[in-house]
């Protein structure tokens, strides 16, 4: 067929495809699909993106394997009449599908990983990533351990068995901000794993100054209860896919409040507001969150990742807006046009601004907090251990 670059916005819909976990370990994921289309519908309804055309966006369960993915992508692409992909999660997913959004010249925007090579314009035009690079993170982490316990700090990892896993796995080893530790124990865990429990026994019994979780999903509070039912209490640090209080931390609530009251609460090196934790009940976004996921979708952020959907459609919102501005109007080549040239702030976020330059600068999200995830009052929420990082 001819490439169209009005596909999928030439009628009275904006259609965007997106594949996701709605099932298998990381299923806590899922909600963000319908968090995005419930901002979508709140700003067709008062202020949509171009006149008479509403955002809709289709989504498809992959249960975070890549086969699964590339022939939902596939299958979009034939029979959903596709304008752009928007916010796949998952390292291999992307992976796998990146190779056929680039043949088809069909945007693929906002990786919903941190996985290093997603800034690359000069070899995939049409791709783009979205949240804190991990190798960033790792060294942030890095620096914080070497400051607080000095060189030589003993570290036990956890890490999933995957590219993202690994790329904890490698700056941890190699990354000059790392050179300061002493890694005691590596324990590597399976993707689709029931449970972690011998892996976690390994690394407790080891004693390390610090337990790193280079993980996601299920096994993020998995992770959280064991370490709080044994005796060790280390400076924990998780990754920050994790950070959604609602799907990771309700689950071990108990487990998370011992952990902080001993010392040893768990640490993530967050990019945004998190809606449900008490210290932005009274930020204007945070409550535009709330509203939003209330009248159109009957939720509240207590109830999942849907928060997260309407972080990343802010996003989505900004380059549709900016392309549809341009000359030529809403199209391919001036969506991919708008990602390459982002400059925004969102005040979903705590570093403000959002940033690319193509070549020069292509990762979006490169500033970050540290913080510890607390319970007050038998309320979930995070307290800052840092300023704002910002290597923007």
């Amino acid at each position: 067929d001819d490439w169209d670059p009005f596909q999928g916005v030439d009628g009275d819909e904006i259609r965007l495809g997106q594949s996701l976990p709605e099932s298998g370990p990381a299923a806590a994921f899922g909600a963000i699909a319908p968090g995005m289309q419930a901002y979508f519908d709140y700003l067709n309804e008062n202020d949509p993106i171009v006149e008479g055309k509403n955002v809709v966006v289709v989504a498809r369960d992959d249960g975070y394997e890549a086969g699964r993915a590339v022939a939902n992508v596939e299958e979009m692409i034939d029979t959903e009449d596709i304008f752009a992909f928007v916010h796949l999660i998952g390292t291999a997913v992307n992976a796998a599908v990146r190779p056929i959004t680039a043949d088809n010249c069909i945007p693929h925007l906002f990786n919903s990983t941190g996985f290093p090579l997603w800034g690359d314009p000069a070899n995939y035009p049409w791709n783009t990533g979205n949240i804190l690079n991990y190798v960033t993170e790792t060294q942030i982490w890095c620096q914080a351990i070497t400051d607080e316990f000095g060189e030589g700090a003993t570290v036990a990892a956890l890490i999933q068995n995957s590219d993202f896993g690994k790329t904890y796995q490698d700056a941890l080893n190699n990354d000059p901000a790392c050179a300061g530790i002493d890694i005691v124990e590596e324990q590597l865990h399976d993707q689709a794993a029931d449970s972690i429990t011998n892996e976690m026994t390994t690394l407790i019994s080891s004693g390390a100054d610090v337990f790193l979780a280079g993980t996601t999903g299920a096994f993020c509070p998995q992770s959280v209860g064991a370490v709080a039912q044994s005796e060790w209490r280390p400076r924990f640090y998780m990754s920050y896919t994790c950070n959604n209080l609602a799907s990771f931390f309700t689950p071990v609530q108990d487990a998370a409040g011992a952990l902080a009251a001993d010392g040893a609460g768990v640490r993530m090196t967050n990019i945004n507001k998190l809606c449900g934790d008490p210290k932005w009940a009274d930020d204007p976004a945070i409550q535009e969150v709330e509203m939003v996921l209330d009248e159109y979708l009957g939720v509240t952020c207590a109830d999942g990742s849907y928060s997260t959907g309407v972080l990343f459609a802010h996003l989505v919102e900004t380059v549709l807006r900016d392309a549809a501005a341009m000359p030529g109007g809403l199209n391919r080549v001036n969506l991919m046009s708008a990602a390459w040239t982002l400059d925004t702030a969102d005040p979903l976020l705590m570093g403000g601004t959002q940033k690319t330059d193509g070549v020069n600068d292509a990762y979006i999200q490169e500033a970050a907090v540290i913080q510890e995830v607390v319970v007050v009052d038998g309320a979930l929420g995070y307290t800052d251990v840092s300023d704002i990082i910002d290597l923007e």
